[in-house]
């Protein structure tokens, strides 16, 4: 920790030497032995100052979420002002306003938990840092915060690695290899908002070995996007392995994808599922980025559940994509979808009276007391029997797990729910809530 770190070396200055202490004289009377030991200096700072230190430390990484969110609403405003009136009443502007109300309220959270650190420090009766020099140390401390997010990919990568030294040599090879090349790094150079990658350099030079083959293609793409990319480019680094076999069709379509950038990778497990079987889903699917970027929260579980049943779906997504947030919390409907569209999908292609019927009320709780009445025989076959009841799964736990750390899970219960929804799982929700819990306490203090 750089602020940890700085007090450390600020108290060795201040105080000399000391053979003793009361660690020391401890250690000495049980070890009789060790009459010449003398503790480290970093164990002889006051726990009070080490308190200080990682209190700093994180007010600066809450001012770091609190840049990221700025940079990405100046992003998307700038692509309002540009857009005419009709189109920011289209599903485009309508994700884009969604997307920039999402970020306010981050920025928010972030922001209280800084007026609560800082009135903690307060207490402690430490004085606020008002001069310059308190300046250049908060201006220190928040882009070290951004520098760590970028450390960890390098890190992260290195503890995956079989070999780290292999991985290092790669890395190293491929950014010699791009050195070499002036029209490449040239043309970087003079991307717009270029300087925005300075904080990224240590995670970019981490996947420098996977990046060199799409180095002119990047490049040429992202011009104009860059400012809406760069507040997640550290997670979208961190999840290249992932990405990689579909980058050429991010690169062609990133004009689309770039605004809606932060919820798509938030729930990039979920959405990688409709990437199989060669992408066929890829081309007919993106035209509803723009409306169903702003729900995934909501509708992250829906995507898995609605996977098998694409190919019933797709005909009909004119006309269920305007109401499927009315059906986030009843999973069964997305489970059998199916079903549903084997006996009523004729009412759906009737002009305006399928949008107007899935309008109603009490459409979704009929819908869902339907999926367990209807024959499911005629629809599955023999398979008709392999029943889950999705109503008792908590939409809200399940998004949060998923973006926290139900890859596994996924992968390893072949979307099992009794998997999914197993005793461990249970614990992490339980904390998942008590995390929900304090943040509802910061936005109400």
């Amino acid at each position: 920790m750089p602020t940890l770190l700085f007090s450390v070396a600020t108290s060795m200055m201040q105080r000399a030497p000391v053979a003793g202490g009361p660690r020391a004289a401890v250690i000495r009377k049980l070890f009789p032995t060790t009459q010449g030991f003398s503790w480290p200096e970093i164990f002889r700072v006051p726990f009070s100052q080490k308190k200080v230190a990682a209190i700093r430390w994180r007010i600066a990484q809450s001012r770091d979420v609190v840049g990221r969110a700025k940079r990405e609403i100046d992003a998307l405003e700038a692509r309002s002002e540009r857009r005419n009136r009709a189109d920011q009443e289209s599903d485009v502007g309508v994700a884009r306003s969604a997307r920039i109300a999402d970020l306010r309220r981050e920025a928010g959270v972030a922001e209280s938990r800084v007026i609560l650190l800082k009135a903690r420090l307060r207490d402690m009766g430490v004085p606020s840092r008002n001069n310059l020099l308190g300046d250049m140390q908060r201006f220190v401390e928040t882009f070290l915060a951004s520098e760590e997010r970028s450390a960890r990919v390098l890190l992260s990568q290195l503890a995956k690695a079989r070999d780290p030294w292999d991985l290092v040599y790669e890395d190293t090879v491929s950014l010699l290899r791009l050195g070499t090349q002036p029209e490449l790094l040239v043309g970087f150079a003079g991307l717009r908002d270029a300087p925005r990658l300075a904080p990224h350099a240590v995670a970019i030079a981490a996947r420098a070995a996977k990046l060199e083959r799409y180095a002119p293609g990047i490049m040429v793409a992202v011009d104009g996007h860059l400012d809406a990319i760069e507040p997640h480019l550290d997670d979208i680094l961190e999840r290249l392995d992932e990405i990689e076999p579909h980058l050429p069709f991010v690169l062609r379509h990133i004009d689309v994808l770039a605004p809606h950038c932060g919820p798509l990778i938030k729930h990039l497990d979920a959405l990688l599922l409709y990437a199989d079987d060669g992408g066929k889903y890829r081309e007919p699917l993106l035209p509803y980025v723009a409306r169903f970027a702003p729900l995934l929260d909501e509708l992250g579980p829906h995507l898995a559940l609605a996977r098998p049943h694409m190919s019933r779906l797709l005909p009909y997504m004119p006309v269920i994509a305007p109401s499927a947030h009315l059906y986030s919390k009843k999973l069964i409907i997305s489970a059998n979808a199916d079903v549903l569209l084997f006996y009523f999908g004729w009412l759906l292609r009737v002009p305006r009276l399928g949008p107007w019927l899935l309008r109603l009320p009490f459409m979704p709780r009929l819908a869902a007391w339907l999926c367990r009445r209807l024959p499911h025989r005629p629809v599955r076959g023999r398979t008709c029997d392999y029943i889950c009841d999705w109503e008792g799964c908590d939409v809200e736990a399940f998004s949060t797990e998923m973006y926290a750390a139900a890859a596994t899970a996924w992968g390893e219960n072949n979307l099992d729910c009794s998997g999914i929804w197993s005793d461990g799982y249970e614990r992490t929700r339980q904390r998942i809530r008590g995390t929900s819990a304090l943040l509802r306490r910061v936005r109400a203090a």
